[in-house]
C-alpha cells in the first residue's frame, strides 16, 4: 500500500510538471501572435513596395518625355530598389508564414502535454482522495483474511474455540511453562 507521502509527493511533482505546461502553452501562444503579426508587417510592406512600384511605373510610362542618362539611371536605381524591397519583403512575409506554421505546431503539441499533465493531476489527487479514505476505514475490514478469521470467531461454538485455544503456538508455550513449574 503506497504512503501518502508519496502520493503527496507524486501530486506534487504532477502539479509541478503541468505548470511548466502552462507557461510552455503560454510562450508558445505569445509566439505564434509574433510570427502571425510579423507575417502581416512583412505583408503591408511587400504590398506598399509593390503599389509604390506600380505608382512610379504608372506616373514615367504618362510624361512622354525624353529622359536625361542621369535621370533615367536614377529612375533605374529608384525602381530596381524598390524592386529588391518588395522581394525581400515577400521573402520576409513567407518566412513569417512558416514560422506562424511552426509555432501553431507548437501550441498544438503544448496543448496536447498540458492536457496530459492536467489529466495526471487529477489522477494523483484521485488517488491521494482514495488513499486516505481508506486509511480511515479500520485495517481490519479492509483486509479479507482479517476479516474471515475475525467472522470464524464470532461463529465459534464455545467447543470449537477451547479446542483452537489448546493447539497453535501460544498454547504450546503454555505448556511449556506449566511442565516447569
Amino acid at each position: 500500500m503506497a504512503r501518502p507521502m508519496a502520493e503527496e509527493r507524486r501530486l506534487k511533482i504532477a502539479k509541478r510538471q503541468l505548470l511548466l505546461a502552462q507557461i510552455a502553452r503560454r510562450e508558445a501562444r505569445l509566439a505564434l501572435a509574433n510570427a502571425i503579426a510579423e507575417e502581416e508587417r512583412s505583408a503591408a510592406i511587400q504590398g506598399r513596395a509593390n503599389d509604390l512600384l506600380n505608382e512610379y511605373a504608372r506616373r514615367n510610362g504618362d510624361r512622354g518625355k525624353v529622359h536625361l542618362g542621369g535621370s533615367l539611371s536614377s529612375d533605374l536605381a529608384f525602381i530596381h530598389s524598390l524592386q529588391r524591397m518588395s522581394h525581400s519583403a515577400g521573402q520576409a512575409h513567407a518566412d513569417a508564414r512558416e514560422q506562424a506554421e511552426f509555432q501553431m505546431r507548437t501550441l498544438a503539441a503544448a496543448e496536447t502535454r498540458m492536457s496530459a499533465h492536467e489529466e495526471r493531476v487529477a489522477s494523483e489527487s484521485r488517488a491521494l482522495v482514495q488513499l486516505r479514505e481508506r486509511r480511515e476505514i479500520p485495517p481490519e475490514l479492509t483486509t479479507p483474511p482479517k476479516v474471515a478469521r475475525k467472522l470464524q470467531k464470532a461463529l465459534a461454538t464455545p467447543d470449537q474455540s477451547a479446542a483452537t485455544a489448546q493447539s497453535g503456538p501460544e498454547a504450546a508455550h503454555r505448556r511449556s511453562r506449566d511442565a516447569g513449574a
